[in-house]
Parts: structure tokens; sequence; C-alpha cells
């Protein structure tokens, strides 16, 4: 149900469309979405929390740069008969 809970939020849905495109810094995530960078960092923790992104430290200009990047390239939610639900990975 953690997928189910952090795709519940189109920012986040947001989030992992642009992440699809490319890497990029909690900074970078919330100079594009107009959003504080603590706001962004939320997002990106119930993400973390759901497996669909890591972050990850990469040379940068100035010493390392942590970015973020996707875990899975599709999710899948499968509705059960029963009323249930049920999440696949790829």
């Amino acid at each position: 149900m953690k997928v189910i809970e952090a795709l519940s939020s189109i920012t986040r849905v947001n989030i992992l469309r642009m992440l699809y495109e490319e890497e990029l810094s909690v900074t970078e995530l919330s100079e594009r979405l107009r959003l504080s960078k603590g706001t962004v960092s939320t997002h990106i923790s119930v993400l973390e929390s759901a497996g669909l992104v890591e972050s990850v430290y990469v040379p940068g200009v100035k010493g390392v740069k942590k970015v973020i990047r996707p875990k899975v390239e599709r999710v899948i939610i499968v509705l059960k008969p029963s009323g249930g639900l049920e999440e696949a990975y790829e």
C-alpha cells in the first residue's frame, strides 16, 4: 500500500515524471516545482519509503552532489475482484 499512498499526491507523480527524464537534486526539483526544499524533501522521503526513488551522490562541480533517481521503470496496480489492491514493480 505504500506505493499507492505515495502516488496519491499529484506533486509526487510530477516528481517521478521529472526524474524519468533526468536525475535531479532537491534544489533543482524545488526550483522547477516552485516549492520549498523542505516540501520537496518530504515528498522525496515518501517516494523513497515506497521504493520508487533513491538518493545517490555523484561528482559535481564543487565536490559531490546528491541527486534523486527512479528505482523502477513502471508501477502496475492491479484491482483484485475481492476489492483489494496489489502492487507490482518492473
